[in-house]
């Protein structure tokens, strides 16, 4: 029997072509939807563009720091040298003495711009108060840019080393002194007094105190020989016989120092006599600290 197959030979590969061509169809269509596709060269400009501007702002950064540092530097410098000329001519030292300034807080011109500085400390070194001479150093805090204002505390200690109490201590008991000592609080020195022609060794202790406004320095402690005495008794029984040498003396040092600056405390601190000073709301450039005291 023959059997009659009407298919069409070619109908199979008509349906393929048919699917190639809906493929490449669809593939063009989502080609022509995507973005263009950015160049490689094109993207590796870019990186080094910004690469370039970080680069460049980072150096200029750089720069800005520096020159802040540097300008901070030099403004500090220059506050620095005008406040050491001031304590010169405030102490009336010599133009050339070392006067050290050293201003504490951030940035100087961070202060200047907030028109305060928050403490500056000066170191004038050694100077002399009348017969005391003495290492003298300056604290002050709240100090407004304009010197007109007032400042809100300045603080000043004047060191006396034992060796220079020697100066005063004549003065002081009125009497020849042999040797002078800091010792337990007290300034102790040792003189000789004439008891019915007998030379008689006598050591005294002064204790110093602030009164008044000046250094005082009052009998504390008798020793004759080796034995020390009751200072009461010694004094009901021979007042006379020690002259100044029992009685309390004072020293003035305010006509060496600027007036607004008064006397707080006077002690002795291990081998050198402490002299403490202190001012409260006072202007740089006002009388209180441009003008010296008085006694």
């Amino acid at each position: 029997m023959t059997v009659n197959d009407s298919r069409n030979p070619d109908e199979p590969t008509a349906r393929i072509d048919q699917a190639v061509a809906s493929t490449l169809a669809d593939a063009r269509a989502a080609d022509a939807a995507a973005p263009p596709a950015e160049p490689v060269t094109t993207r590796t400009r870019s990186g080094r563009r910004a690469a370039i501007a970080i680069g460049a702002t980072v150096v200029v950064l750089g720069i800005l720091a520096v020159g802040a540092v540097v300008a901070d530097g030099a403004v500090r410098g220059a506050i620095r040298d005008e406040v050491a000329d001031q304590v010169r001519a405030v102490l009336d030292l010599d133009p050339e003495h070392p006067v050290e300034v050293d201003i504490a807080g951030r940035s100087v011109l961070w202060q200047l711009a907030t028109g305060r500085f928050e403490r500056v400390h000066v170191d004038a070194g050694e100077i002399a108060a009348g017969d005391l001479t003495g290492d003298l150093t300056m604290s002050a805090t709240g100090i407004p840019a304009d010197r007109a204002q007032t400042t809100d505390r300045i603080d000043a200690r004047f060191v006396v080393a034992e060796g220079d109490i020697a100066a005063i201590a004549g003065a002081l008991s009125g009497a020849s002194i042999d040797d002078v000592a800091l010792d337990g609080g007290q300034i102790r020195f040792r003189s000789t007094l004439d008891l019915l022609g007998f030379p008689l060794e006598v050591g005294v202790g002064l204790l110093p105190a602030a009164v008044d406004g000046a250094l005082s320095f009052t009998p504390a402690s008798l020793v004759l020989g080796d034995e020390e005495l009751d200072l009461e008794s010694f004094a009901e029984q021979f007042g006379g016989l020690g002259g100044g040498l029992l009685s309390a003396q004072s020293v003035c040092i305010a006509e060496h120092l600027p007036s607004g600056l008064l006397l707080e405390e006077v002690v002795v601190e291990d081998d050198a006599l402490v002299v403490s000073l202190g001012a409260d709301d006072v202007a740089l450039e006002g009388p209180a600290l441009t003008e010296r005291g008085t006694c």
